[in-house]
């Protein structure tokens, strides 16, 4: 298929954020990790169905979600047994499905892998190299944030490979990646997950600081006064290492300590 060609056809200019993928070798591979094999499948972003054809293939129970109303139409005619819907994911409710498997626009990459990890749903997904190399950092490293703290909290996130902005049309200004996300939440044993989050997203903000000045420093988002704070910030777990040094697990010690003694 010629994406180019095919566009007119239809009548649908790409709009920003719209790349579509037409290496089917690239293609193959982003299908092949979804590791489908008749699970309720969500692909985001339909496109011209490059992806779904390969999905009708390994899954008859397949929703795909398509924004631009002239693609869903398509969709909905070239594929007539997948269900398509004009919604937004952001504001979809996924918790049915059990795998994703889609190319996402690079501008919301971050919040759709987050519902992803909120519904704990496997998933191979097409991103922003850039943002891979984020997901797979290890703490201490100089980029580490709260967003690859965040996706190695929800999954065990391995990138695949890089894909090359050629092989998209429009071709994006960045290279992508294939990543995986295994969703396995359950071995941090995290009880309180939203303290945890709300405690590590205000550390965070202070992430090259020593855990015991970044409480201090972030005590208006944890609704702390700063005496109050200053009182124990040195008995908090970890108070001498720097917040980009903690990893789910000592995060997770340090949140539940601030629950036990500051709530």
């Amino acid at each position: 298929m010629n994406p180019e060609q095919k566009l007119k056809e239809i009548g649908v200019n790409p709009g920003r954020g719209q790349n579509f993928l037409n290496n089917e070798h690239v293609i193959e591979a982003l299908v092949e990790a979804g590791e489908i094999d008749q699970h309720k499948t969500l692909e985001i972003g339909g496109g011209l169905g490059a992806i779904t054809e390969k999905l009708t293939e390994k899954t008859s129970d397949l929703t795909v979600l398509e924004l631009d109303s002239g693609l869903a139409e398509y969709l909905r005619t070239e594929f007539p047994s997948v269900v398509v819907e004009e919604v937004d994911v952001l504001e979809a409710d996924l918790s049915e499905f059990e795998r994703c498997v889609s190319n996402i626009p690079f501008e919301i990459s971050s919040d759709i892998i987050r519902s992803l990890g909120e519904n704990q749903i496997q998933s191979s997904l097409i991103v922003q190299d850039a943002l891979a190399d984020k997901i797979v950092l290890d703490p201490g490293d100089s980029d580490y944030n709260f967003f690859s703290m965040i996706v190695n909290y929800y999954f065990v996130p391995v990138k695949l490979r890089t894909v090359k902005a050629y092989n998209f049309y429009p071709s994006p200004d960045v290279d992508a990646a294939i990543i995986k996300l295994y969703p396995n939440k359950e071995r941090h044993e995290v009880v309180d997950e939203e303290n945890f989050l709300n405690v590590s997203k205000a550390l965070f903000t202070h992430k090259r600081k020593k855990v015991r000045n970044a409480l201090v420093d972030s005590r208006n988002m944890l609704d702390l006064n700063k005496d109050e704070i200053k009182e124990v910030r040195d008995e908090a777990p970890y108070s001498e290492k720097r917040v980009i040094e903690l990893d789910v697990k000592k995060l997770a010690e340090v949140a539940e300590w601030f629950e036990s003694n500051l709530y």
